[in-house]
């Protein structure tokens, strides 16, 4: 991976320093180059006569956008001091009317190797992450605050399906610097006779130098998630890598039952590809 996307956001709250900081850290431990793109958000006239008669309206306006165009300028030099000037790419800002959106990010993430979207309580930063990994191709990485993404200590939601192993083959260059990998197998949640097996894959991530090891973790209360969320705790992973699966209908993203909860309420590093 020698090309990250930070996601980054100006309005209502701009994304926090400590995403630069993490992203940095990221590029100098990949040796990639970083880049930033922002969603400066524009709110667009909404007022009537009257409305901007009582309440002045229009000026309200002007002066959310004044603050969102500040906050862009604001993360651009920020991101600018933050990665290291050998490491620093592009700063990409996008015209976002009326909220965040991906649509115009995930173009320009089809070109990078790996897109970051960092979880500071923003509202729209799982649907964005969710328009990113069906929408521009590439594997994307959800970051809560409390991360370090050292990620020496790697699980992998495996369950022999296509969506799986698209994500296991996604996370290679991940997976090669990892002192320690566990494909965890979800046990009595569904019929897994007829994926393909843990052991397959092990033998196949030997071949690319990587040697990884399998689990299999029984569901705890028929909630997969949770389960790999606390297995990952309790082993101490600090990156979980899985796939995502859906669809596509009237631009709205339909994911499977563990997808949506794991991005809902995130308590480590996720690699999600689609």
């Amino acid at each position: 991976m020698r090309d990250i996307l930070l996601q980054a956001s100006t309005y209502p709250e701009p994304t926090p320093n400590w995403a630069l900081d993490k992203v940095a850290e990221l590029a100098r431990r990949l040796e990639a180059k970083a880049s930033l793109g922002v969603c400066q958000v524009h709110i667009p006239p909404r007022s009537n006569w009257l409305a901007n008669k009582l309440l002045s309206i229009d000026g309200m306006i002007a002066g959310e956008n004044k603050k969102s165009a500040a906050n862009a300028e604001t993360l651009a030099n920020s991101f600018k001091s933050t990665i290291p000037e050998n490491l620093l790419g592009e700063c990409i800002v996008i015209d976002c009317p009326g909220m965040v959106t991906h649509w115009r990010l995930a173009v320009r993430a089809r070109t990078h190797d790996l897109s970051v979207v960092p979880v500071y309580g923003h509202a729209e930063a799982i649907p964005v992450a969710e328009g990113l990994v069906f929408e521009s191709g590439r594997p994307v990485l959800l970051l809560p605050k409390a991360t370090e993404v050292k990620f020496e200590r790697i699980a992998v939601a495996w369950d022999g399906s296509s969506v799986a192993t698209r994500a296991l083959s996604d996370s290679v260059p991940l997976l090669r610097r990892a002192d320690s990998v566990t494909l965890v197998q979800i046990t009595g949640e569904k019929d897994l006779s007829r994926a393909a097996t843990s052991s397959d894959a092990i033998r196949n991530l030997k071949l690319h130098g990587i040697d990884a090891a399998a689990v299999d973790v029984p569901v705890e209360g028929k909630d997969a998630a949770a389960t790999l969320q606390n297995y990952c705790i309790q082993d101490r992973r600090d990156l979980l890598v899985m796939g995502a699966f859906g669809h596509s209908r009237a631009r709205e993203f339909v994911l499977g039952g563990v997808t949506r909860s794991i991005l809902d309420s995130p308590e480590l590093a996720i690699f999600i590809s689609h």
